[in-house]
């Protein structure tokens, strides 16, 4: 959701931007309405260098906004098999991308919920990393897992990766939950902590369903301006590569 609905708003703000659906089960490709044939090529061909990360980019009904689709079924899941199996990670996203960086303002890898080499491989494409943070109770422990991750692919692979965002979402403001899960997170990381929070909302999980996000859904939602306030930020005056 989060990648879906800040490259939206990135791409809203006149920014040309990919998201790079790397997770198995597709949320980003089909939460946009990319369904790609099981004969198309996918991000799946792109690890295994059979394919162009340009060569498979489709565009979405969202204006700036282009996808690099996962396939369906369990081919991903079939070739971080075949990435686990290499003696050592090979940074074959990070070439793919590399070839067109230039043609991007921003390039968002949604990644899969375990970290496991898919996201790894991501990793090691990043310039940096922004951590969606749930105000749920296990939420912080989770986040010690990434960090440990992290330390690992900054020093093998990736000397320059740092998480620098942290995003709150699923908040309920008013809840002690979501307050003390935001206190805390702001004590520990400061500055790095957007000052948006993204709130529980419905538009926000019907979205995915209608195969847009929630900016062109419910484009005065809660949950839309919340995300165009993250954009915002992240943006922070940077301007687009005029083309």
């Amino acid at each position: 959701t989060t990648a879906i609905n800040l490259g939206a708003a990135l791409a809203e703000l006149g920014f040309r931007t990919l998201i790079i659906d790397l997770d198995p089960q597709g949320n980003a490709s089909s939460g946009l309405g990319i369904h790609p044939p099981d004969d198309a090529p996918t991000i799946a061909d792109v690890l295994r260098r059979e394919e162009t990360l340009d060569s498979i980019v489709e565009p979405t009904a969202e204006k700036n906004l282009f996808v690099a689709p996962a396939p369906t079924g369990q081919m991903l899941a079939e070739v971080e098999a075949q990435l686990v199996a290499e003696m050592f990670p090979q940074p074959r996203l990070k070439d793919a991308i590399d070839a067109v960086r230039d043609d991007w303002d921003y390039i968002l890898m949604d990644c899969p919920p375990t970290l496991g080499r898919l996201t790894v491989n991501a990793f090691m494409a990043a310039d940096a990393i922004l951590a969606p943070v749930q105000c749920q109770y296990f939420a912080l422990e989770g986040l010690r897992d990434l960090s440990e991750v992290v330390k690992q692919v900054r020093a093998a692979l990736n000397p320059t990766l740092e998480i620098a965002h942290y995003l709150l979402t699923m908040s309920e403001g008013t809840k002690k939950l979501s307050q003390e899960v935001e206190s805390e997170l702001r004590n520990a990381f400061g500055e790095k902590v957007f000052k948006a929070v993204i709130p529980y909302n419905v538009k926000l999980a019907e979205a995915p369903s209608m195969q847009h996000s929630v900016l062109k859904h419910a484009s005065t939602s809660k949950g839309a301006k919340a995300y165009r306030a993250v954009a915002k930020e992240l943006s922070d005056g940077r301007k687009a590569k005029t083309r």
